[in-house]
């Protein structure tokens, strides 16, 4: 009851049509508090005590009040009409104001103004210190000396290089293969741990290699002699005939076909992390290496 009394206390000094004691009426009738009605609208408690105190200088623009009427009317289910009339005879809208252009013109930025300046002089100073960042890393201590009339004059000497500590040579194969004959070693040899069971002891110890793409290949011979030392070709076979021992190291062992003495090599036993290492054939005894 003393809520009701400060609620009649309130809207005491309102007129009986103005849109703020319709909406407090309504809501009165259906027993709802206004800070119920703000929580099932989901809105402040204090634009629904503004609506019906009809303070509208506290309230937002009169599109949202009339959005605020008329929520209020579709949830206490009555004519949200009468209301917006009351509203509109007690605040009426005040049209538009526009801005004035046609007497205000936007200010113009043009070359002499300010910004522009800052802008090219900034843009300019970058530009000439990356220029002497540049000159200065490409010729540093003065080394470019009147580059337009001595530029004949400028020699560059290069540092003499250490020499190699081992003798190579450049080997380039051609299209026709790769094929090399030794001499057989003594006929006296024994079977090596490693050698291959089952490869006949032929006098004529042949080594085939073919790749299906790019492969390393390295080939020794028992004495540690090195018969081939580099990349394999797709289109050229290699071939090695004349030794009865051979070592081999075989990169992207899965692109390799592997024959000895004709018969098939399977590297899938040898090979690890695509790289097979095996040995072929019968090494010689110790005393014969000598």
């Amino acid at each position: 009851m003393s809520a009701d009394t400060s609620e009649s206390d309130t809207f005491s000094h309102t007129p009986a049509d103005s849109p703020g004691r319709l909406i407090a009426d309504a809501r009165k009738s259906q027993s709802i508090s206004p800070a119920d009605l703000a929580l099932r609208l989901r809105l402040e408690t204090k634009v629904i005590k503004a609506l019906e105190r009809d303070d509208f200088e506290n309230l937002p623009a009169p599109m949202f009040i009339k959005g605020y009427i008329r929520s209020i009317a579709s949830h206490l289910d009555i004519d949200a009409a009468p209301i917006l009339d009351a509203y509109a005879a007690h605040a009426p809208l005040d049209s538009p104001t526009f801005a004035d252009f046609a007497s205000s013109a936007p200010v113009q930025i043009g070359v002499d103004s300010t910004i522009v300046k800052v802008v090219t002089y900034g843009v300019c100073t970058t530009l000439i210190l990356l220029i002497v960042m540049w000159w200065r890393s490409n010729y540093p201590n003065g080394e470019y000396r009147n580059g337009l009339n001595g530029a004949e004059n400028f020699v560059v000497t290069a540092d003499k290089a250490d020499p190699l500590p081992y003798q190579f040579t450049i080997v380039e194969h051609d299209n026709s293969g790769w094929r090399i004959n030794y001499p057989l070693a003594s006929a006296h040899a024994s079977i090596h741990d490693k050698a291959i069971s089952g490869s006949p002891l032929s006098a004529s110890a042949n080594l085939f290699i073919a790749t299906s793409s790019e492969a390393w290949v390295e080939v020794y011979d028992a004495a540690g002699n090195r018969l081939y030392y580099g990349m394999a070709k797709a289109q050229n076979a290699i071939e090695i005939t004349g030794q009865s021992h051979y070592r081999l190291i075989l990169g992207n062992a899965a692109s390799i076909t592997l024959r000895f003495n004709g018969e098939n090599v399977d590297l899938g036993s040898h090979s690890r992390l695509g790289v097979a290492r095996l040995e072929l054939g019968t090494a010689p005894r110790n005393d014969e290496r000598r």
